[in-house]
Protein backbone atom coordinates (compact mmCIF):
# COMPACT_ATOMS: atom_id res chain seq x y z
CA UNK A 1 0.00 0.00 0.00
CA UNK A 2 1.06 3.58 -0.47
CA UNK A 3 2.64 5.56 2.34
CA UNK A 4 0.68 8.73 3.09
CA UNK A 5 2.37 12.13 3.17
CA UNK A 6 3.73 13.02 6.64
CA UNK A 7 3.98 9.33 7.52
CA UNK A 8 7.31 7.79 8.36
CA UNK A 9 8.48 4.46 9.69
CA UNK A 10 10.15 4.70 13.09
CA UNK A 11 12.64 1.89 13.60
CA UNK A 12 11.18 -0.71 15.93
CA UNK A 13 7.95 1.26 16.39
CA UNK A 14 6.20 1.16 13.01
CA UNK A 15 4.46 3.92 11.12
CA UNK A 16 4.15 7.33 12.79
CA UNK A 17 3.00 10.75 11.64
CA UNK A 18 4.90 13.96 12.26
CA UNK A 19 2.56 16.82 13.11
CA UNK A 20 3.43 19.70 10.76
CA UNK A 21 2.92 22.41 13.40
CA UNK A 22 4.34 20.81 16.56
CA UNK A 23 6.79 18.33 15.04
CA UNK A 24 5.49 15.72 17.47
CA UNK A 25 5.50 12.10 16.31
CA UNK A 26 2.33 10.15 17.00
CA UNK A 27 1.59 6.53 16.02
CA UNK A 28 -0.64 5.81 13.07
CA UNK A 29 -4.06 4.28 13.59
CA UNK A 30 -3.05 1.15 11.65
CA UNK A 31 0.12 0.88 13.72
CA UNK A 32 -1.90 0.92 16.95
CA UNK A 33 -4.43 -1.59 15.61
CA UNK A 34 -1.62 -3.93 14.50
CA UNK A 35 -0.97 -4.91 18.14
CA UNK A 36 -4.33 -6.74 18.24
CA UNK A 37 -4.09 -10.51 18.31
CA UNK A 38 -4.78 -11.97 14.86
CA UNK A 39 -4.77 -15.77 15.29
CA UNK A 40 -6.00 -16.31 11.73
CA UNK A 41 -2.68 -15.03 10.35
CA UNK A 42 -0.75 -17.92 11.90
CA UNK A 43 -3.21 -20.48 10.51
CA UNK A 44 -3.09 -18.80 7.09
CA UNK A 45 0.73 -18.89 7.04
CA UNK A 46 0.83 -22.55 8.14
CA UNK A 47 -1.69 -23.46 5.42
CA UNK A 48 0.38 -21.75 2.72
CA UNK A 49 3.57 -23.49 3.86
CA UNK A 50 1.78 -26.87 3.85
CA UNK A 51 0.29 -26.25 0.38
CA UNK A 52 3.69 -25.21 -0.97
CA UNK A 53 5.37 -28.27 0.56
CA UNK A 54 2.75 -30.54 -1.03
CA UNK A 55 3.13 -28.92 -4.46
CA UNK A 56 6.93 -29.18 -4.16
CA UNK A 57 6.91 -32.71 -2.68
CA UNK A 58 8.86 -34.20 -5.61
CA UNK A 59 11.42 -31.38 -5.74
CA UNK A 60 12.07 -31.01 -2.01
CA UNK A 61 14.17 -34.22 -1.66
CA UNK A 62 16.57 -32.82 -4.30
CA UNK A 63 17.10 -29.53 -2.46
CA UNK A 64 19.60 -28.70 0.25
CA UNK A 65 17.91 -28.47 3.65
CA UNK A 66 18.65 -24.74 4.08
CA UNK A 67 17.33 -23.96 0.58
CA UNK A 68 14.11 -25.94 1.18
CA UNK A 69 13.55 -24.34 4.58
CA UNK A 70 14.11 -20.82 3.21
CA UNK A 71 11.74 -21.47 0.29
CA UNK A 72 8.99 -22.81 2.56
CA UNK A 73 9.44 -20.05 5.14
CA UNK A 74 9.07 -17.44 2.42
CA UNK A 75 5.88 -18.91 0.92
CA UNK A 76 3.39 -16.83 2.97
CA UNK A 77 5.31 -13.60 2.51
CA UNK A 78 5.60 -13.89 -1.26
CA UNK A 79 1.80 -14.26 -1.43
CA UNK A 80 1.39 -11.36 1.01
CA UNK A 81 3.64 -9.21 -1.21
CA UNK A 82 1.53 -10.01 -4.27
CA UNK A 83 -1.63 -9.14 -2.33
CA UNK A 84 -0.06 -5.88 -1.14
CA UNK A 85 0.92 -5.00 -4.73
CA UNK A 86 -2.62 -5.71 -5.89
CA UNK A 87 -3.96 -3.55 -3.05
CA UNK A 88 -1.65 -0.71 -4.06
CA UNK A 89 -2.81 -0.93 -7.69
CA UNK A 90 -6.50 -0.92 -6.73
CA UNK A 91 -5.96 1.89 -4.24
CA UNK A 92 -4.27 4.01 -6.92
CA UNK A 93 -7.14 3.28 -9.31
CA UNK A 94 -9.73 4.30 -6.71
CA UNK A 95 -7.84 7.48 -5.85
CA UNK A 96 -7.76 8.37 -9.56
CA UNK A 97 -11.45 7.64 -9.95
CA UNK A 98 -12.40 9.69 -6.89
CA UNK A 99 -10.36 12.69 -8.05
CA UNK A 100 -11.29 12.49 -11.75
CA UNK A 101 -7.74 11.65 -12.86
CA UNK A 102 -6.84 9.27 -15.68
CA UNK A 103 -6.17 5.91 -13.96
CA UNK A 104 -3.36 3.54 -14.81
CA UNK A 105 -4.63 0.45 -16.64
CA UNK A 106 -5.22 -2.63 -14.50
CA UNK A 107 -4.91 -6.29 -15.44
CA UNK A 108 -5.25 -9.78 -14.02
CA UNK A 109 -6.91 -10.27 -10.65
CA UNK A 110 -7.06 -6.50 -10.10
CA UNK A 111 -9.79 -6.24 -12.75
CA UNK A 112 -12.27 -8.06 -10.46
CA UNK A 113 -11.71 -5.44 -7.76
CA UNK A 114 -11.98 -2.63 -10.29
CA UNK A 115 -15.35 -3.92 -11.48
CA UNK A 116 -16.66 -4.22 -7.91
CA UNK A 117 -15.45 -0.68 -7.15
CA UNK A 118 -16.98 0.72 -10.34
CA UNK A 119 -20.30 -0.95 -9.50
CA UNK A 120 -20.22 0.57 -6.00
CA UNK A 121 -19.41 4.08 -7.26
CA UNK A 122 -22.07 3.89 -9.97
CA UNK A 123 -24.71 2.78 -7.47
CA UNK A 124 -23.94 5.21 -4.62
CA UNK A 125 -22.56 8.18 -6.64
CA UNK A 126 -20.58 9.65 -3.72
CA UNK A 127 -19.96 13.41 -3.72
CA UNK A 128 -16.26 14.02 -3.05
CA UNK A 129 -15.36 16.12 0.00
CA UNK A 130 -11.73 15.01 0.49
CA UNK A 131 -9.51 12.08 -0.41
CA UNK A 132 -6.34 10.81 1.25
CA UNK A 133 -6.99 13.22 4.10
CA UNK A 134 -4.62 12.98 7.08
CA UNK A 135 -6.23 13.78 10.43
CA UNK A 136 -4.71 14.20 13.88
CA UNK A 137 -5.77 13.35 17.40
CA UNK A 138 -3.43 14.29 20.26
CA UNK A 139 -2.44 10.60 20.62
CA UNK A 140 -2.58 9.27 17.05
CA UNK A 141 -3.02 10.18 13.40
CA UNK A 142 -4.30 8.49 10.28
CA UNK A 143 -5.15 8.98 6.63
CA UNK A 144 -8.63 8.19 5.35
CA UNK A 145 -9.22 7.14 1.78
CA UNK A 146 -12.39 9.11 1.14
CA UNK A 147 -14.60 11.67 2.84
CA UNK A 148 -17.77 12.11 0.80
CA UNK A 149 -21.50 12.68 0.94
CA UNK A 150 -23.87 9.87 0.03
CA UNK A 151 -27.51 10.88 -0.07
CA UNK A 152 -26.52 14.06 1.75
CA UNK A 153 -24.84 12.26 4.69
CA UNK A 154 -21.15 12.71 5.45
CA UNK A 155 -19.38 9.38 5.03
CA UNK A 156 -15.82 8.25 5.76
CA UNK A 157 -14.61 5.30 3.68
CA UNK A 158 -11.57 3.09 3.72
CA UNK A 159 -10.92 0.86 0.70
CA UNK A 160 -10.06 -2.80 1.40
CA UNK A 161 -8.99 -5.56 -0.97
CA UNK A 162 -8.90 -8.39 1.57
CA UNK A 163 -11.19 -11.41 1.25
CA UNK A 164 -13.33 -10.21 4.15
CA UNK A 165 -14.00 -7.11 6.22
CA UNK A 166 -12.28 -7.66 9.56
CA UNK A 167 -13.35 -6.14 12.89
CA UNK A 168 -10.30 -3.87 13.12
CA UNK A 169 -11.63 -1.94 10.10
CA UNK A 170 -14.36 -0.54 12.36
CA UNK A 171 -11.71 0.55 14.87
CA UNK A 172 -9.73 2.26 12.12
CA UNK A 173 -12.73 4.26 10.90
CA UNK A 174 -13.85 5.11 14.43
CA UNK A 175 -10.38 6.45 15.17
CA UNK A 176 -10.45 8.64 12.05
CA UNK A 177 -13.87 9.90 13.11
CA UNK A 178 -12.45 10.78 16.54
CA UNK A 179 -9.64 12.95 15.14
CA UNK A 180 -9.70 16.67 15.93
CA UNK A 181 -7.79 18.38 13.14
CA UNK A 182 -6.34 18.15 9.66
CA UNK A 183 -2.78 18.95 8.64
CA UNK A 184 -3.50 22.69 8.42
CA UNK A 185 -5.16 22.75 11.85
CA UNK A 186 -8.72 23.00 10.58
CA UNK A 187 -11.47 20.62 11.69
CA UNK A 188 -11.97 17.48 9.58
CA UNK A 189 -15.05 17.70 7.33
CA UNK A 190 -17.07 15.27 9.44
CA UNK A 191 -16.77 17.18 12.71
CA UNK A 192 -20.17 18.31 13.94
CA UNK A 193 -22.04 16.15 11.44
CA UNK A 194 -23.75 12.81 11.68
CA UNK A 195 -21.34 10.54 9.89
CA UNK A 196 -21.48 7.07 8.37
CA UNK A 197 -18.35 4.90 8.43
CA UNK A 198 -17.94 2.50 5.50
CA UNK A 199 -15.31 -0.07 4.55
Amino acid sequence: MTTPALAQNVRGKGRHYKHPATGELVPSVTNIISILDKPAIGRWAAKLVAETAYRMRHALPNMEEAEAVDMLKGAPWSKATRAADRGTDIHAYLESRVNGWEPEPLSGEALRYKQAADDWFDYYTPELVASELTVFHPRYAGTGDLWCRIDGRMTILDFKTSKAVYPEAALQLAALWGAYSTVDGSAPPHVGQETDLLV
